[in-house]
């Protein structure tokens, strides 16, 4: 899907998001499990790119604290 929107209200859009993210009660209002994280918006470094297992990701998050959202998505998976 493609539609034309204007570049300030994408801008606009972005910053809004943004801003959302940063306050822990809309972002559990989305049902996010976010108790042991230290900050929001949870910033990493550019580092992280250069995992390339799933395995590794994996830890890296939960040694960020977000291992109740782990679970959460584990369980959410339908096989």
């Amino acid at each position: 899907w493609h539609r034309c929107v204007n570049i300030t209200q994408k801008r606009h859009a972005v910053a809004t998001a943004l801003a959302a993210s940063s306050l822990p009660p809309l972002v559990m209002a989305r049902g996010h499990r976010i108790g042991e994280v230290a900050e929001l918006p949870l910033v990493v470094s550019d580092g992280i790119e250069s995992l390339t297992k799933t395995k590794q990701a994996v830890e890296t998050l939960k040694k960020l604290g977000c291992t109740e959202e782990l679970n959460r998505l584990i369980k959410s998976r339908k096989i």
